[in-house]
C-alpha cells in the first residue's frame, strides 16, 4: 500500500487513538519497584502486560480469518463476536492504560470509555451492519442477531451452517491484513511508556 492510501485511511479513530497514546506516553511513571507517587508499579505491569498480551492475541486469531469484502467472516472469534478486533483493541488500550499508571489515569480511562460506549459504538454499528447487510443480505442479518457485538453470550460458536465453509487460520489472510504491523505499534508503544 502506498503513502497516499495510508494516508487515506488516516480517520477520526486513527487520531484519537493516537492522541491517547501520545497523552499515556507523556504522563506515564512507571518505575520499580514504585512510581513517582509511590505506587507499588509491578502488579499494574503485570495486568497492563497480560491484557496487551491477550488483546494482541484476539486480533491476531481475528485477522487469519477475516477476508475483507470477500466473505461474510464466521469463523475463529467472529464465531463467538461481531467485533473481535475492536474488542481486542480495547483490551489492548486497558492494558496500555494499566502499564501507563499517573494520577490522571481515572479521566484518560473516563474519557476512554465515553468516546468507545457513546461514539464509537454507535458509529462503527450504523456503517458496518449497513455495508454487511447490503453486501450478504439475510445471511448478515441472521448472522447480527444471532452474535453480539463485543461480549461472548455463550461458549459455542455461530454455527456456520450450509452456505459457509469452515475457515480456518491462514498465515496469507494475517500477512493481507497487516496485523503485523499493528503487533509492531503495540510493542514500541510498551517500550515507549516503560522508558
Amino acid at each position: 500500500m502506498n503513502l497516499k492510501k495510508r494516508l487515506q485511511k488516516v480517520n477520526y479513530r486513527f487520531l484519537f487513538v493516537t492522541l491517547v497514546a501520545l497523552t499515556l506516553i507523556y504522563l506515564s511513571e512507571p518505575k520499580f519497584p514504585y512510581t513517582a507517587n509511590g505506587i507499588f508499579y509491578l502488579p499494574y505491569f503485570i495486568i497492563g502486560l497480560c491484557l496487551i498480551i491477550v488483546g494482541e492475541i484476539i486480533r491476531i486469531w481475528a485477522t487469519g480469518h477475516l477476508e475483507k469484502n470477500k466473505n461474510l467472516t464466521t469463523s475463529g472469534p467472529y464465531g463467538y463476536i461481531k467485533n473481535p478486533m475492536y474488542a481486542g483493541s480495547f483490551i489492548i488500550l486497558m492494558g496500555f492504560n494499566s502499564l501507563a499508571i499517573n494520577p490522571y489515569i481515572h479521566y484518560i480511562l473516563l474519557v476512554e470509555l465515553v468516546a468507545f460506549i457513546l461514539v464509537y459504538i454507535p458509529t462503527k454499528r450504523k456503517i458496518e451492519s449497513t455495508r454487511l447487510l447490503e453486501k450478504f443480505g439475510s445471511e448478515y442479518a441472521d448472522y447480527d442477531k444471532n452474535v453480539p457485538d463485543y461480549i461472548p453470550r455463550r461458549l459455542i460458536a455461530y454455527p456456520v451452517g450450509e452456505r459457509r465453509i469452515e475457515k480456518r487460520w491462514r498465515w496469507q489472510v494475517f500477512w493481507e491484513n497487516q496485523e503485523i504491523q499493528v503487533a509492531f505499534a503495540v510493542l514500541v508503544g510498551v517500550i515507549a511508556i516503560y522508558l
